[in-house]
């Protein structure tokens, strides 16, 4: 459902049906939903401090989502729709070069460092979410995401089988990237207080892309 969500709304805009001032009041209340989802869990938020913090009524937030259910799907669907959209590539670009497979990582690594730092709670709401997954669940950011890990195994094993990935277990791979790009982000006063710059600051974003493009080679990459 989520996915579907994302490719009608996005169909939508192409289309020209949403209206410019209509999505930039929603993405404000998007945005600051996102870290009120990612401060205080879905449980812990209410309409009525959502409302407070974007200036609306709280009649005038339930005109744009009809329930605080619905506005999760949002700001779920927007997220899975940014991350994905990273990541989509992956499985579009050929593994037969070594050199291109190297540097097809390092744009992953660019675009989703990138969008982690422009999205400063997208990580905290992502780690969040995860600790109420479970392997059953039907409509949750779990299978949204468990597409684009799916496309992320089969690129690396076709790099694997080209010679140009490290061998081991894909998944596994997967999931120390996964550990590399959103943990740092997610941790953001942990982070803020070790390096003394907060994660979504254009400082600690530069520091980060380069040293996880390093790490993400030095993972991957057969020498």
């Amino acid at each position: 459902m989520i996915a579907r969500a994302v490719l009608r709304y996005t169909r939508a805009m192409a289309r020209g049906d949403v209206e410019p001032k209509q999505r930039s009041r929603k993405d404000a209340i998007l945005d600051e939903a996102t870290r009120l989802f990612a401060e205080r869990g879905y449980e812990g938020t209410s309409m009525a401090d959502l409302a407070e913090r974007v200036g609306l009524r709280k009649a005038s937030l339930f005109h744009h989502f009809a329930s605080k259910e619905q506005l999760r799907g949002a700001v779920l669907e927007r997220l899975v729709q940014r991350i994905t959209s990273k990541l989509s590539s992956a499985s579009q670009v050929g593994t037969n070069d070594r050199d291109a497979f190297a540097k097809q990582l390092d744009v992953l690594t660019e675009n989703v460092v990138n969008m982690l730092g422009e999205q400063p709670y997208a990580a905290r709401l992502m780690v969040r979410e995860a600790m109420e997954w479970d392997a059953s669940s039907k409509d949750t950011l779990c299978v949204a995401f468990s597409e684009s890990l799916r496309a992320g195994e089969q690129f690396l094993q076709s790099a694997q089988q080209a010679g140009h990935c490290v061998q081991g277990d894909p998944r596994q791979l997967i999931a120390s990237l996964m550990g590399l790009h959103i943990l740092p982000f997610a941790l953001c006063g942990v982070m803020e207080r070790f390096t003394g710059h907060a994660p979504w600051s254009d400082e600690f974003v530069a520091a980060r892309r380069e040293a996880v493009k390093a790490q993400v080679r030095t993972l991957l990459v057969k020498g």
